[in-house]
């Protein structure tokens, strides 16, 4: 059942992709360089031991989701942003549909390649960066919550938690791709609002019932539904009542992070990323959406490690990994390259990993979700930085586990490792300021 389930998912999302591709288009050079970081990490990952085993299954998702990000990328550039979400989520459908042995090393690794060919299109076009962060963040939010409902602690796996999210988002693609075709006009937010209800009205209850099946199973299930009326309340309140907006992001964060031990808030993410699809309404949503995003990667970053489970907020990981993480993102824009933004977003989480252990890392992850927040209550949407958030955080909910045997190594060692991150990052920044000096 859950297989025919990715099947049909997979067929709709090429469907949704194919649409894009039909005419009318515009004449937009295809951004092929997005593609190569997940052409390297393939690479990098055949060897059969190492960080990227087993089965290459981290380096196959990358590569991926490097290829479909790039065509994702593409079509955004030509205003298509649903279609890209289409081409976005077939990578994760397939690899579970093939792969289903290595759910975690497959989602995270396509979505990492994703990201990656994602903000590399968004470095050279400004202009689109709201659908590629909307594109980016439902891939995210989608593989999280497969990843969230398969991976248990206790390791049992809820039947049907698997497929569900890619099963609703592929369905409601489908409902995007079809409101295209009906001229709303200015009332483009209406019919965006009321086919969502339509849609989980349609598809939660009853879908949960065929995925899940026993009823004591399926209310983290119908969790999307609570994303209409937080959208609803964010529309509301608008930009000037933003900080009350921030306020109800986090209550909706807070509630739906117990439930299903995480799988509720990816599945809110999830929701409120078709939400923004369907309405475009980018100034109002995209900040709750790229918060919620990062929430549920830190959940999953807390379930996924032994190292970070039963985690308390001890004060100088709470401070370190708070304040480095809220400002990392502005951090990286500032590197003033699209090289240095890269090495600054994998140096300083590393070298925080290895000082101070890996609750220095989830709380890195704690910490871009509260520049998140700031972000949703005070900047503008046309930024990297929320793309950078999610990047970093897929990255440390990947990562996390083997940078952790570094933090048990003897201060001197430490040190030594981070002087020698501190020296990489200085040549390759200063690498890619030379290079951005000059295609100036």
């Amino acid at each position: 059942m859950e297989r025919g389930l990715l099947i049909v998912a997979l067929v709709l999302s090429l469907l949704v992709g194919g649409v894009g591709l039909l005419p009318p288009r515009k004449r937009v050079a295809f951004p092929w360089q997005a593609a190569l970081p997940g052409l390297l990490a393939f690479l990098l990952s055949l060897p059969s031991t190492g960080a990227f085993a087993p089965g290459q299954a981290l380096g196959l998702g990358v590569l991926l989701g490097g290829v479909f990000g790039a065509l994702a990328g593409w079509l955004a550039l030509q205003e298509k942003p649903v279609a890209a979400a289409g081409l976005a989520l077939t990578p994760l459908v397939l690899l579970l549909s093939l792969h289903g042995m290595f759910p975690l090393e497959n989602l995270l690794g396509a979505t990492l390649g994703l990201l990656a060919a994602l903000c590399i299109v968004g470095w050279r076009n400004p202009e689109a960066l709201p659908t590629l962060t909307v594109v980016g963040a439902l891939a995210v939010s989608v593989a999280t919550a497969s990843c969230l409902g398969t991976f248990r602690p206790t390791g049992t796996i809820k039947t049907g938690w698997l497929s569900f999210p890619m099963i609703f988002t592929a369905g409601a693609l489908l409902l995007a791709t079809v409101l295209m075709f009906i001229k709303a006009g200015g009332s483009r937010l209406v019919v965006g609002m009321v086919g969502y209800v339509i849609l989980v009205l349609l598809a939660v209850r009853p879908l949960a019932l065929v995925t899940v099946g026993a009823l004591s199973n399926w209310g983290p299930i119908t969790t999307p539904a609570a994303a209409f009326p937080l959208a609803l309340l964010l529309l509301c309140l608008g930009a000037k009542y933003r900080t009350l907006g921030v306020l109800a992001m986090v209550l909706a964060i807070t509630s739906a992070n117990h439930t299903g031990q995480g799988y509720g808030v990816a599945l809110l993410a999830v929701g409120l990323a078709l939400l923004t699809l369907l309405t475009e309404e980018h100034e109002t949503l995209l900040p709750a959406l790229a918060a919620l995003a990062v929430a549920a990667l830190w959940r999953l970053v807390a379930q996924r490690f032994d190292e970070t489970r039963g985690f308390g907020l001890h004060e100088q990981y709470l401070l370190l990994g708070l304040l480095l993480g809220g400002l990392l993102p502005m951090l990286a824009q500032a590197a003033g390259s699209l090289l240095g933004a890269g090495a600054t977003l994998l140096a300083l989480p590393t070298a925080l990993t290895i000082l101070y252990g890996p609750r220095a890392g989830l709380t890195l992850v704690l910490g871009l979700l509260a520049g998140q927040l700031w972000s949703a209550a005070s900047e503008k949407t046309k930024t990297l930085a929320p793309l950078f958030a999610l990047g970093v955080a897929a990255t440390v909910a990947q990562l996390l586990g083997h940078l952790a045997p570094l933090a048990d190594r003897t201060r001197l060692a430490r040190l030594e490792l981070v002087a020698g991150i501190g020296l990489a990052w200085l040549i390759v920044a200063g690498v890619g300021y030379q290079l951005e000096k000059k295609r100036q």
